[in-house]
């Protein structure tokens, strides 16, 4: 890595380490939505890097970027939770926390420099289980007629790429055609921790599943 790149991340590694210190709903509305914005800033300078190290061919950089990518991403998301939170928006803030577990763990599978923060999921997934509600997930199942590869855009069963691995600061995954909807159904460990049920209907009134307010009369919408 030349001199410049590892003063670029070493910049990075101060940002994050300032910003550690504002996770938390104890600390000041104002500093923590200023770090959102220098966060912003940040991620936006490591996308234009990524950029010119994949056009570089430089993959290893490439795909440290993307974790980087991914680790802005998920402090941006952690500190709006808490935001969110002490605005009682705990619908929205959930919301964030599941985008803040989601980025540190791609930031874990963008390179092995970020195994290190399979100890902040776990702190995420702490305050989960301590901070909200448990919740109700939902699943759905579809029929997909075809898959194809977000890399190389040939047939997925075709191609020599793997889900979840990052060729050259981005991310496989697959993009399904000709999709119908099979079922829906009520699972305990969902893939995307967005989907569940928000509102339940109850003697005839509905009621918010995460703030137990009952919000209106009659059935769910």
């Amino acid at each position: 890595m030349s001199d410049h790149l590892s003063t670029f991340v070493a910049d990075f590694n101060r940002t994050v380490e300032s910003v550690e210190n504002l996770l938390s709903i104890a600390r000041a509305g104002e500093l923590q939505r200023e770090a959102v914005v220098t966060l912003e800033a940040t991620q936006s300078s490591v996308g234009g890097a990524k950029a010119a190290a994949a056009a570089a061919g430089e993959e290893d950089y490439a795909n440290l970027l993307l974790g980087c990518e991914c680790v802005a991403a998920a402090l941006m998301a952690e500190l709006r939770m808490w935001l969110l939170l002490k605005e009682e928006k705990p619908d929205e803030a959930w919301n964030e926390l599941v985008n803040a577990q989601m980025s540190s763990m791609d930031a874990v599978r963008a390179h092995k420099v970020f195994a290190h923060l399979e100890q902040h999921v776990q702190k995420l997934e702490a305050i989960e289980k301590i901070v909200f509600p448990p919740q109700v997930f939902v699943s759905s199942g579809m029929i997909v007629g075809h898959q194809e590869c977000s890399i190389c855009e040939s047939d997925y069963d075709d191609c020599d790429h793997l889900i979840g691995i990052p060729y050259m600061g981005r991310f496989c995954y697959i993009i399904a055609r000709d999709i119908s909807l099979d079922h829906v159904a009520i699972v305990k460990e969902p893939a995307d921790k967005h989907c569940r049920v928000e509102r339940f209907n109850v003697d005839g009134v509905v009621r918010n599943r995460m703030t137990w307010r009952i919000e209106r009369s009659g059935d769910v919408g």
